[in-house]
């Protein structure tokens, strides 16, 4: 880097191949950056002429839109998958633009975090979501949710329950003077919940790593269990009423390809978020939020309500980020992400229904009418005046799911088993002690393996490349082994004809 240019504030990542400049900087920096930066250059400044633009040049205008520059920072990050970027900011900014500057900072180091995460959480996860995915297998083919209770809650209000720290003030003031509504529980909310004796009509649990006995007793499985194909299987053993929506999920699309269609409402983010979906979805008048703080208490590390049980689950993160606050001018959170995307879905949903934030602290929900717990007997007469009571028991189509059947199941199944032979005859072949990652360069090269392999491959793709990585393509083996042990085991589970099963038994299908 030039040696004469001094930056206001820089980052310095060690194998970084993209770089992005906030600020005017001479030609000469440009093109230094440009020879060092292989892989990308991404420049924030008015003063650029175009005639400097290479493929690998990418020049933004400070005053564009916003949502734009975060769109077109996070196109940047997918140029080098391995590295983040170094960040610089110039001197060149002036005194009367340093808001402006600051805030696309602020912009480029969220969506960094936010990528950041993304690829651990994939990276170091990815064997876990698919064996979820292969340990729900029956559920997800045989049980997922119909399009038909998509007016459950017309002109009714449905109330979203979540875990947040202000769920200890608010959940009490749900128990009565509301008409009878539906009750959509986030996971973490059960014992909560419990201690007050309200009864949720559908619990939502996405989370891969989240076990039933964690939220709830092992005698308390209340309502329907909304589950996606990564929730942790125990909750599928835990609740006999369940049914499954879809996700973003590898697998999932290959499968979908392969006439197991997905469901129109999909998991998204996690379960309060995917639990505020699901009221949208199905149509009510009016949605009443609560626990939905989307900020940490105290020094912003407390995510959970004392009345959850999980209170003493703390957040380690290394960024807490300033966000518009409800009674505050901004209060402090880690899931900028989610609260974001909470923020904008609430701003959707609002455009087609009334939908009241209960909270005593928290972050804005744009869309959402705040009111303060003290607050809340007026809405409730008004509530009680426009909204119709509803009695779920008395809905039949709440028993209603959409599977695959007959012989539209068969070949599903006689394709995953297939898939499961074909790796077999593979591990059997290769010397994986000397060369692991030949083997999986070779059974990842075929599309329909890699699809139905889903996080697991995406996971370790990264590793293909570096040799040093032996003793971790090693372990990545058995991981698939378990793997293909643990579909095997889920096609049986989706009670197949008698003819399947023996064939499955006795013959090899590749």
């Amino acid at each position: 880097m030039n040696p004469h240019a001094t930056w206001l504030s820089e980052t310095e990542i060690s194998n970084a191949k993209t770089i992005i400049v906030i600020g005017d900087v001479s030609d000469q920096v440009i093109a230094e950056c440009m020879e060092m930066y292989t892989l990308g250059f991404f420049l924030v400044s008015k003063n650029v002429s175009p005639s400097l633009t290479t493929k690998n040049f990418f020049l933004s205008n400070p005053n564009t839109d916003q949502k734009k520059f975060a769109k077109n920072i996070n196109e940047f990050l997918i140029l080098d998958p391995q590295n983040t970027p170094e960040v610089k900011v110039s001197t060149s900014v002036k005194e009367g633009e340093t808001a402006l500057y600051e805030k696309l900072l602020q912009i480029v180091l969220t969506e960094i975090d936010t990528l950041l995460r993304a690829r651990k959480t994939r990276k170091e996860t990815g064997f876990t979501r698919q064996l979820q995915i292969f340990s729900n297998l029956n559920g997800y083919l045989l049980s997922r949710m119909p399009e038909d209770w998509r007016n459950l809650g017309q002109r009714r209000l449905v109330i979203v329950v979540g875990a947040g720290p202000s769920l200890d003030i608010t959940l009490r003031h749900i128990k009565c003077g509301l008409p009878p509504s539906i009750i959509v529980a986030a996971d973490s909310s059960l014992k909560a919940l419990a201690k007050e004796d309200i009864t949720p009509h559908f619990v939502v649990s996405i989370d891969p790593d989240k076990s039933a006995d964690t939220c709830t007793e092992s005698s308390l499985n209340p309502g329907i269990a909304i589950l996606s194909s990564q929730s942790h299987p125990s909750w599928a053993e835990a609740w006999s009423n369940k049914c499954y929506i879809s996700g973003r999920v590898i697998t999932e699309d290959w499968l979908a390809e392969r006439g197991v269609g997905k469901t129109s409402l999909l998991a998204i983010n996690n379960a309060g978020l995917t639990a505020l979906a699901f009221a949208d979805f199905i149509n009510p008048a009016a949605i009443l939020l609560i626990g939905l703080d989307l900020s940490g208490g105290g020094e912003g590390n407390i995510r959970y309500a004392k009345n959850t049980g999980r209170s003493h689950i703390e957040i380690n993160a290394s960024i807490f980020h300033d966000i518009p606050g409800n009674f505050e001018k901004t209060v402090k959170t880690p899931f900028f992400s989610d609260w974001k995307e909470t923020s904008e879905l609430c701003l959707t949903f609002s455009s087609r229904r009334t939908i009241i934030n209960l909270n005593d602290r928290g972050a804005m929900l744009e869309g959402s009418s705040l009111v303060h717990p003290d607050d809340f007997e007026e809405v409730k007469k008004v509530l009680n005046e426009n909204i119709e009571p509803i009695e779920l028991t008395e809905v039949n189509i709440l028993e209603n799911r959409r599977s695959i059947k007959g012989l539209g199941l068969t070949q599903v199944l006689t394709l995953l088993a297939t898939k499961c032979d074909q790796i077999w005859n593979r591990l059997e072949e290769e010397n994986l002690d000397i060369n692991p990652s030949a083997f999986f360069r070779n059974i990842l090269s075929d599309k329909d393996t890699a699809s139905m392999l889903g996080d697991f491959a995406f996971s370790i793709m990264p590793n293909l490349a570096n040799s040093d990585n032996h003793e971790s393509l090693l372990a990545e083996v058995d991981q698939l082994k378990h793997l293909i042990w643990k579909l095997e085991d889920g096609i049986l589970e989706c009670d197949p004809p008698e003819e399947f099963i023996i064939r499955f038994l006795t013959e090899k299908f590749s």
